[in-house]
């Protein structure tokens, strides 16, 4: 059986680095896990969900090569090892789920391990939590699917304990998205800047405290996004 992956579960499943051990947390259908096995990227994977339904699904799925791929009922990394994996991927979640399952994780992962990241939401408090408790992010790719923009974000857990310190436009927006002028992200930006600049003038009718607050708000999202968008033209 040929797997066939979105655009989006396709970049981030090809992110992973091949030949790791890599669990596939919130697992769903377990695709991303048979196609990690099917191009070679894994010598193993576990498939990992905190409900029955999905396994279910996800044993179907990967009957193929249920030699390579274990199926495990998991709230996050609960049902792992220390050591069992060198790698994991977290998608189709929000941001502060996300970093719920991270933190009640850490014990579970060693230097050099691997996590292949795409929030639905709060991306810069899941960039911040990275930062602050040692992993360094090497790769981000962005690409809009279904008229909704998505980033993935690829970090390695390098200095326990170090925070590595970063700009608020690279938390936000992401450095190696701004390094290599990302045209989505630079899509992205002009679409929020219009977006804030239209509410700016509506609100800019009314003089109460609150709208007043909210008036210099947009402006400083303003001028960082264009900002970012200065550092890649």
């Amino acid at each position: 059986m040929k797997i066939v992956l979105s655009e989006r579960m396709k970049r981030i499943a090809d992110l992973v680095t091949p030949g790791r051990v890599t669990a596939d947390i919130g697992c769903d259908h377990g695709l991303v896990s048979a196609y990690l096995i099917e191009r070679e990227i894994c010598p193993k994977v576990y498939a990992l969900d905190v409900a029955e339904g999905p396994l279910n699904s996800a044993k179907k799925n990967t009957s193929e090569y249920s030699d390579r791929i274990e199926l495990r009922l998991s709230d996050g990394f609960e049902a792992l090892e220390k050591g069992e994996t060198e790698a994991a991927i977290i998608t189709g979640m929000g941001g502060h789920l996300i970093l719920s399952i991270l933190e009640a994780g850490m014990d579970k992962m060693e230097d050099g391990y691997e996590l292949v990241l795409s929030p639905q939401s709060d991306i810069f408090l899941v960039r911040k939590f990275l930062c602050e408790n040692g992993f360094e992010i090497v790769e981000e790719d962005m690409l809009k699917e279904d008229g909704k923009y998505y980033v993935i974000i690829k970090a390695v857990f390098e200095t326990p304990g170090k925070s590595i310190e970063k700009t608020e436009a690279d938390l936000y927006y992401g450095e190696k998205l701004i390094e290599k002028k990302s045209p989505v992200l630079k899509e992205y930006l002009e679409k929020e800047i219009e977006k804030r600049e239209t509410l700016f003038c509506r609100l800019s009718k009314s003089q109460n405290e609150n709208t007043i607050n909210r008036l210099a708000e947009l402006r400083k999202e303003v001028e960082t996004m264009s900002k970012v968008l200065d550092m890649m033209r």
